[in-house]
């Protein structure tokens, strides 16, 4: 089973509706033994083996208190203002939605979370977790203002899960015809606001909860300073040029470029044809010069890639199969740049001279003197750099895994949407 499941319906079900309402001021114990009765969830979907989630136990052995937002448990004044303000959505004819964040519980245990042996449940972690969640949906839906939201966690020994129903007693949607169809088959088009999410908020959702579990920067960092400091790096400051292993290559690839140096990009249409060149370059820099840095790449790309299964599923479409792969066209492009990079500096040195129409040796001396003076000054530079960059890396290596963990999400996404 996947670390964290998100799944997500909406309804306009009346009797659902209802007795969601009839229950939120009512005990946990109580809420709990009644949650068939007001859950999207139950018979259509929790009880259907072609639907249900693997391992979800739809069976709660307890439920927590209701909390929200701002509040960790309500006092009966509050639990009557909200019924009141699901009673206006209702009346406004709003959707509810319902979503469920399940938990494998050996995941949430192997991050502190869970106790097995003790049952103890660090619950708000749990209500941390899930207000991240509801404010990444309510933003990127455009409903921070208008939407209320009440959820519970839901205890059993298969998989812990978090209850939210979300509603706008002053609805913002869209309208939409849809066509409803009855228990008996039969159906009709109806108006109604529009209940469906976007696949970027359930991506959104789940990348705030694995984050705020699961800190991967230190991983993240090593496989960037692989990339960058042992491999990039180092192939900006060798001259290809003028390297007699490298040159032969180097002059064919450059021999074959396009005459306008603003195409001298990797990724442009204009170097399709001598893209290929350009990465067998790229390979055979690697395997001369950084044989075992690459090797050590892929084995950290390797667990990377386990981790993100392990967290988030196969998925429909295997979309983590290909993460290796993808990091790794990343790094070619990376070094096909700063391979061009340098023709462009080698077609400056080796064009005429202006003023005087013709080679200039000594044009070529002052640009490769300024070369020089330009790596000394780097060296200078390079502590104070480290320190300049230290908080910089560790932010971006963070966003970094969100936008990995965004590229699997997007392959499969666990939600429901009718």
């Amino acid at each position: 089973m996947p670390g964290v499941i998100l799944a997500s319906r909406f309804v306009f079900s009346k009797d659902k509706f209802s007795s969601y309402i009839n229950y939120i001021d009512r005990s946990e114990a109580i809420r709990n033994s009644a949650f068939d009765s007001y859950s999207a969830y139950v018979d259509d979907y929790m009880d259907n083996p072609k639907k249900q989630k693997p391992q979800f136990n739809s069976k709660s052995e307890r439920t927590s208190a209701l909390f929200t937002e701002t509040k960790d448990r309500l006092s009966p004044e509050e639990k009557k203002n909200l019924k009141k303000q699901f009673e206006r959505a209702q009346a406004a004819d709003s959707p509810m939605w319902q979503n469920v964040l399940s938990f494998d519980n050996q995941f949430l245990e192997q991050h502190g979370i869970y106790d097995s042996k003790t049952g103890m449940v660090d619950e708000a972690k749990m209500r941390s977790i899930t207000r991240l969640a509801m404010k990444e949906m309510l933003k990127n839906e455009g409903m921070e203002a208008s939407a209320v939201w009440s959820a519970s966690i839901h205890f059993n020994t298969d998989n812990i899960h978090v209850h939210i129903a979300v509603v706008e007693p002053s609805p913002t949607r869209k309208k939409k015809d849809f066509f409803v169809k009855e228990e008996d088959g039969t159906g009709e088009i109806k108006t109604q606001f529009k209940g469906g999410l976007k696949k970027g908020t359930f991506t959104k959702m789940k990348s705030k909860v694995v984050n705020n579990i699961v800190d991967r920067s230190d991983q993240l960092k090593e496989i960037n300073e692989i990339i960058r400091k042992n491999i990039l790096s180092q192939k900006k400051d060798n001259l290809s040029y003028e390297d007699a292993q490298m040159k032969g290559a180097f002059l064919n690839i450059y021999n074959k470029l396009p005459s306008d140096k603003r195409m001298w990009f990797y990724n442009m249409n204009a170097l399709h044809d001598v893209r290929p060149d350009i990465d067998a370059f790229t390979k055979q820099y690697i395997e001369r010069y950084h044989k075992e840095d690459f090797e050590k790449l892929k084995a950290r790309l390797k667990e990377e890639q386990n981790f993100l299964k392990g967290v988030y599923g196969a998925g429909k479409t295997k979309l983590y199969e290909n993460y290796t792969d993808n990091k790794i066209s990343d790094l070619y492009t990376r070094m096909g740049n700063a391979l061009l990079t340098e023709m462009r500096q080698y077609d400056k040195l080796i064009k005429p001279d202006r003023t005087k129409g013709k080679h200039s040796a000594q044009a070529i001396q002052r640009l490769k003197e300024k070369k020089h003076l330009y790596r000394s000054r780097s060296d200078s530079l390079h502590e104070l750099k480290k320190a300049l960059k230290k908080n910089y890396t560790s932010a971006r290596n963070q966003m970094e895994f969100r936008k990995l963990q965004q590229a699997i999400d997007q392959g499969g996404q666990d939600y429901e949407d009718r």
